[in-house]
């Protein structure tokens, strides 16, 4: 499966991976199976995962559609929701960078940043590497 999403709630965080070949498919199962989700929070702090993205659809409009639904879950944030899309490829920056625009417009509590490496993700979201790689290594 190209998405994958995983809850550690004892560090307010969400984790999600996209690999490979990427689809819009992918995308909604992975958003629709977090918000459904019984440790689903809207304050949990997003890391998302592109290191190892090889191509994902470019379906601009369900993309932007997608993210405005995603905005309405925002919204019951209380505070500020902290995004890191760690991008450490073209294609990855890409990807990425379309979401970053797909948000454009929107009245979100959201907080998007892009990073090159997961060090840089961790030291943005407030843990340590060691944290981080602990984290990841629970991961399927």
């Amino acid at each position: 499966m190209a998405g994958y999403f995983r809850i550690f709630p004892e560090h307010n965080l969400v984790y999600v991976r996209y690999s490979g070949a990427a689809s819009i498919a992918d995308y909604i199962s992975v958003v629709d199976g977090y918000t459904a989700h019984p440790d689903f929070n809207a304050h949990h702090k997003n890391l998302i995962d592109l290191c190892s993205l090889e191509s994902f659809e470019r379906d601009y409009a369900a993309v932007f559609a997608l993210q405005a639904r995603t905005a309405e879950y925002a919204m019951a944030a209380q505070a500020d929701i902290l995004s890191i899309m760690v991008a450490p490829s073209t294609i990855a920056m890409e990807a990425a960078q379309l979401i970053l625009r797909s948000w454009e417009g929107l009245d979100s509590p959201v907080v998007r940043r892009i990073v090159p490496s997961m060090d840089e993700a961790a030291t943005l979201l407030g843990i340590g590497n060691d944290t981080l790689d602990d984290l990841l290594a629970q991961v399927v």
